[in-house]
C-alpha cells in the first residue's frame, strides 16, 4: 500500500519489515520501522536538505 504525507511516500508492506520513506520525486529518504519513525525520517530530510528535493 501507497501512502502521501505531503511531498513524501510510504510504501507499507507488512510482511516486508522497514517501510522504504521516498520523495514524490523518487529520492529516498530512509526506512521506517513505525508510524512514529516516518514524522522523524521527514523532519531530519527536510532540516538537511532545507524542504528542496
Amino acid at each position: 500500500m501507497l501512502d502521501r504525507y505531503g511531498d513524501y511516500c510510504v510504501i507499507f508492506a507488512p510482511d516486508r519489515g522497514p517501510d522504504p520513506v521516498f520523495t514524490t520525486l523518487g529520492q529516498r529518504v530512509g526506512l521506517a520501522d513505525n508510524p512514529d519513525a516516518i514524522a522523524h525520517l521527514i523532519d531530519i530530510h527536510e532540516r538537511v536538505d532545507d524542504g528542496d528535493f
